[in-house]
């Protein structure tokens, strides 16, 4: 990714440096208005006010002024998709027109059901009911409006944990296949005047009245200049803090070991509604993806490679050890969210995956893009990749205990080699780990998400920390953390509560 430009697999899109999108997307952005002028549109009262014009806020938007609302949209990017950009773009629902297509029989209560199983009961129950009982209508809107999926789909599940009924897909080009269905829909009411986009425009703080309503929002521009816009409803989906490496940390206690989410992500609705009187949960639900080499020892870093660690699609013929030189878990366990979780658990969430020169000889590519020889290449200068030739030695490299490597890979092969039961429970032993030069490829935690969010009701209101609904705001998207995933890689569960909530949102918070 360079400055300035978002590349995905089928789109590339350029970062204007200013504009007020309209329906040909041009014009100004608020600080390019006249300060006289800048007033006389801060005084105008909008029915909603959109804090992010992305996976939520869009949908919220388009749905609010179907009913004739008028709407503005504040996005502090250049443009409006959010994380769309960057996402799979992966929805799970019950009763979608793709299913019936295929004949796949499926339900709100099932699919609720599979939630709470997948995430092993900690999806917040409201919000996964919310999504199961509303995912299917904003997957069949989408659908009305020219979203396609891949011929392969609907699916029960990719890496994570799958569905026992088919009700996973994407469209062709991944999350910006949603942004090319939603972009034209509200370029119809820009045009028609219904709604506004703000671009390179942050909110600042919240307006509230005496008694904590919230009754606008300050809005500043790219050139520091502030304005007030007044509204009957604010909607925050302005995203999580996945790109905000210090309120990462102080949220959730963990480091933030990549930066690749949306470069936008920094967390402002967050402290927004903290601002107002509300409050944070979640950040509990923090768990890693594994099998990512990161390329220095930096924090934030960059990816190098991934392993293949998936049992399903790859088994495991390493031995998977901590930073203390001792096994942790059944690397063969099917169960992705039980790997992740138990690899939490790791000091600095980190593990080594060591392997001798047989394994290295007969089995498939753990790099499965890369060859041999880069393989043995990238031993000889690599601080994530060590070769020695004892246990002891590679111990010593790699910084972890050495007397612990040596005793559990010694249990691991004894009982291999009497064809003992595995301390943890392994089935796939092909080969002990015996016969030197040793390896080990160390594996950092990342994550493409934020896991705090801001507290919530059934009817998505922002809640005090006295647990009661701040008056006219609402919030949607990653703002409210992982609460449908729960402590689990939930398939869909970001993307689909996403445009759910937002548009339910739209729909509900506009009477007509």
């Amino acid at each position: 990714m360079t400055q300035g430009k978002i590349d995905t697999s089928d789109t590339q899109v350029s970062f204007p440096r200013r504009t007020l999108l309209t329906g040909a997307a041009a014009g100004t952005v608020l600080s390019a208005v006249p300060w006289g002028l800048r007033r006389a549109f801060a005084q105008q009262a909008f029915d909603l006010i959109v804090i992010g014009g992305g996976t939520a806020g869009l949908p919220a938007a388009i749905a609010a002024a179907d009913r004739g609302a008028r709407v503005v949209i504040i996005e502090k990017a250049p443009v409006i998709g959010g994380t769309l950009f960057l996402s799979g773009g992966l929805m799970a629902a019950a009763g979608t027109v793709f299913q019936k297509a295929k004949g796949i029989e499926d339900s709100p209560d099932a699919h609720y059901e599979d939630v709470m199983r997948i995430s092993n009961n900690t999806s917040d129950p409201v919000l996964a009911r919310l999504w199961a009982d509303h995912g299917g209508a904003a997957v069949n809107w989408l659908a009305d409006n020219g979203f396609t999926i891949r011929d392969e789909h609907p699916i029960k599940g990719t890496g994570y944990d799958p569905y026992l009924i088919r009700r996973y897909q994407s469209g062709p080009a991944a999350g910006v296949s949603i942004l090319n269905v939603m972009k034209p829909l509200l370029d119809r009411h820009v045009s028609e005047g219904r709604v506004t986009v703000l671009t390179d425009a942050g909110a600042v703080d919240l307006i509230q009245a005496g008694g904590g309503a919230v009754t606008g929002v300050m809005v500043e521009d790219s050139d520091g200049k502030r304005s007030d816009i007044s509204g009957r409803h604010v909607v925050i989906a302005s995203g999580g803090c996945a790109a905000n490496p210090v309120m990462f940390q102080n949220l959730h206690g963990v480091p933030l070991y990549r930066r690749v989410a949306y470069p936008f992500s920094q967390g402002d609705g967050l402290t927004l509604g903290l601002g107002a009187g509300g409050y944070l949960r979640g950040a509990d639900n923090y768990v890693g993806y594994y099998g990512s080499i990161a390329a220095d020892n930096q924090i934030p870093s960059q990816q190098l490679a991934n392993m293949l660690i998936d049992p399903k699609r790859r088994l495991p013929w390493e031995v998977f050890v901590n930073a203390r030189g001792k096994r942790f878990v059944r690397e063969d366990h099917p169960s992705v969210n039980t790997r992740d979780r138990m690899m939490d658990l790791q000091p600095g969430h980190r593990f080594w995956a060591v392997f001798d020169q047989q394994i290295l000889e007969q089995a498939p590519a753990l790099i499965p893009d890369w060859s041999r020889e880069k393989l043995l290449a990238t031993f000889n200068d690599h601080p994530m990749f060590t070769r020695a030739a004892s246990l002891g030695e590679l111990g010593v490299i790699t910084g972890i205990d050495p007397a612990a490597l040596a005793k559990d890979i010694a249990e691991y092969n004894r009982a291999l080699n009497k064809q003992a039961p595995d301390a943890f429970g392994r089935a796939h032993r092909p080969l002990p780990v015996a016969k030197p030069p040793f390896y080990a490829i160390r594996s950092q935690a990342w994550t493409l998400k934020s896991y705090a969010g801001l507290a919530v009701n059934e009817d998505l209101q922002v809640l005090s920390t006295q647990g009661e609904p701040l008056g006219n705001l609402y919030a949607a998207g990653e703002v409210l953390g992982a609460a449908t995933s729960g402590k689990s890689h939930t398939s869909g569960g970001s993307v689909t509560p996403a445009v759910t909530f937002g548009r339910l949102l739209g729909q509900q918070i506009i009477r007509v």
